[in-house]
């Protein structure tokens, strides 16, 4: 007879043994019924699909999955076993399937673009704005830089992340232009050559790293004074103007002095080059005078002995009567007038006038 599964169920639960059926209550080799044994009488067995239907199919899934799409601004680049292997231009194509080949897509027309200093970089944790000028002043620069895929082989596989590498090559760059600087340049008349410095600077460390970047332009946005450091630098400012109009005011009395200085020396220099040339003259006519007087004392001594004394007396008493006493008549004279001792002058009588 059929198992009663609800009051073998119930007794179960009640602690008594399960029922039996008949002609086995008593027998040793009465066993109890298992639950997995009544379990398989309902179970419907399923036919599963053979395994050579599903392997075409799986196959050919996977082959479906090589093809790809590569649009007009992309390259399409295939790795055969991790290493590169060629490049495909847009369109349709089609690669051996993962694991065998792998496709990577890059976009070598968009021009790309970050911003240091601004809010792109507020929350990092090193202000990587704040800078170093020549002239040992602190300043934060605020600027973009834009570029472009130029190489799509060595920009996916030359440099782990180039996006990384460029912006942290820019700052570096840009410390090193700004460092060139003083604060002054930096906030005037030195911005586009801080900007055409610092391209030129990130181009070759991009060429150096292989990254396959080109840098298209570098622009500064902003350049100002750090707000911790801003009274110390007008306090150095309102300085270096008092310096600057000292050094005016020094330069303006120079250039007041200084020519009035040439000209003094210069009229010293010209009184003097007259001077002489005047003594030269002089002297150059005493000799010549005094050789043609050595010529006629020559010819003639006693004359020309009475002539220069008469001249010499003449030149030593300008302008006063003189008297010429000759022969005995003057040597009588001498003593009165005191020429030949220590007598005094007597006035004289009537005289003679000589020539």
């Amino acid at each position: 007879m059929p198992l009663d599964w609800e009051e073998w169920h119930k007794k179960r639960q009640k602690g008594s043994s399960p029922p039996r059926k008949s002609g086995e209550e008593g027998g040793n080799g009465a066993q109890k019924p298992k639950i997995d044994d009544f379990i398989k009488k309902f179970k419907k067995p399923t036919k599963m699909p053979s395994l050579w239907i599903l392997l075409p199919i799986i196959i050919g899934l996977w082959l479906i999955s090589g093809f790809f799409t590569v649009e007009p601004y992309e390259r399409g680049l295939i790795q055969r076993f991790g290493k590169y292997s060629t490049s495909v231009e847009e369109g349709l194509r089609y690669h051996l399937p993962w694991p065998i080949e792998r496709v990577t897509k890059v976009n070598f027309t968009q021009t790309r673009q970050f911003e240091v200093g601004g809010s792109a970089g507020a929350n990092r944790g090193l202000d990587e704005a704040t800078m170093l000028t020549n002239d040992e002043n602190i300043v934060n620069i605020q600027f973009v830089v834009q570029y472009k895929v130029d190489d799509p082989v060595a920009y996916a596989f030359h440099i782990y992340d180039p996006d990384k590498t460029i912006r942290d090559a820019a700052i570096s760059a840009m410390r090193e232009v700004i460092g060139r600087n003083t604060i002054y340049g930096a906030l005037t008349d030195k911005r586009a050559s801080i900007q055409d410095d610092t391209r030129e600077t990130l181009q070759a460390m991009m060429q150096k790293y292989g990254t396959g970047l080109m840098v298209n332009n570098v622009e500064l946005q902003d350049v100002h004074v750090p707000n911790d450091v801003i009274q110390a630098f007008k306090d150095v400012t309102s300085a270096r103007e008092d310096s600057e109009r000292f050094i005016n005011e020094a330069r303006g009395y120079r250039n007041n002095k200084l020519p009035e200085a040439e000209a003094k020396a210069y009229a010293m220099i010209a009184q003097a080059q007259a001077y002489k040339a005047e003594r030269v003259n002089i002297a150059k006519g005493d000799s010549s005078r005094f050789s043609a007087l050595l010529a006629e004392y020559r010819k003639a001594p006693e004359v020309t002995r009475q002539r220069l004394i008469l001249e010499t007396m003449d030149n030593i008493l300008p302008g006063a009567e003189k008297y010429l006493l000759t022969g005995h008549s003057g040597q009588s004279l001498l003593p009165l007038l005191g020429l030949n001792g220590p007598a005094r002058a007597i006035p004289p009588a009537d005289f003679g006038k000589g020539e």
